[in-house]
C-alpha cells in the first residue's frame, strides 16, 4: 500500500507557492480543509489514498487543483470510472471555474456530457475536425468526418516506402 493520505495529495497543490521543502502555514492547512469541503471530502484528510473509490480519488485531485489557483486547468478524462453524483458535483466546480474566467480544457469522450455542459468544443480525430460552439461543432457531418479519420487509421497496416507506389489511387478508393 502507498502511505500517502488524502491531505498529503491535496497539499501538493501548494507546491507552486511553497516549494518542495517549504513549511505549510496554518492558512495553508485551512486552505486544504476548505478545498476538501468544496469537493465533498471534509473529514477525509487522514484517509490513505489507496482506500479511496474512483470518485473520491477524482474529488481529491480536484481539491488539489483548487489549491493551485491556476488560470489554465487541463483535465484528462476526469469523469471516467466515476459515479453520476460525482460527475455532477465536478461539473459544477468546472462551471464555477469558468465563471471565474479561467480557461478549462477537458478531454471527454461522452458527447452527451459535452453537449449538456460545455459551451465550446474542439473535435479531434487524429487532427482537428471542428472547433467552436458545441452545438455547431458536434453536428452530424463533423462527427461523420471524425469517424472517417478514425476508421482510415489502421494500426497494423504494413509499412511501405513513400515512393514504392502511387498512394493517390489508394486514397481515391478509400473515400
Amino acid at each position: 500500500s502507498f502511505p500517502a493520505r488524502v491531505v498529503d495529495l491535496v497539499s501538493l497543490g501548494l507546491w507552486p507557492k511553497r516549494g518542495m521543502l517549504g513549511r505549510y502555514t496554518k492558512e495553508d492547512r485551512e486552505s486544504v480543509s476548505k478545498a476538501l469541503m468544496a469537493v465533498g471530502l471534509g473529514g477525509f484528510e487522514k484517509r490513505p489514498i489507496d482506500t479511496l473509490s474512483g470518485g473520491q480519488l477524482q474529488r481529491t485531485l480536484f481539491a488539489r487543483v483548487l489549491l493551485q489557483d491556476a488560470d489554465l486547468i487541463l483535465l484528462d478524462e476526469p469523469f471516467n470510472a466515476v459515479d453520476a453524483k460525482t460527475v455532477g458535483d465536478l461539473i459544477q466546480l468546472i462551471k464555477r471555474w469558468h465563471g471565474e474566467e479561467r480557461t478549462i480544457m477537458v478531454v471527454v469522450h461522452d458527447l452527451d456530457l459535452v453537449r449538456q455542459n460545455f459551451p465550446e468544443t474542439l473535435l479531434l480525430a487524429r487532427q482537428p475536425v471542428a472547433w467552436g460552439d458545441t452545438k455547431e461543432t458536434l453536428r452530424p457531418e463533423n462527427l461523420l468526418k471524425a469517424r472517417r479519420f478514425h476508421e482510415a487509421w489502421e494500426e497494423n497496416a504494413p509499412w511501405c516506402e513513400p515512393d514504392a507506389h502511387d498512394h493517390g489511387d489508394d486514397l481515391a478508393q478509400a473515400v
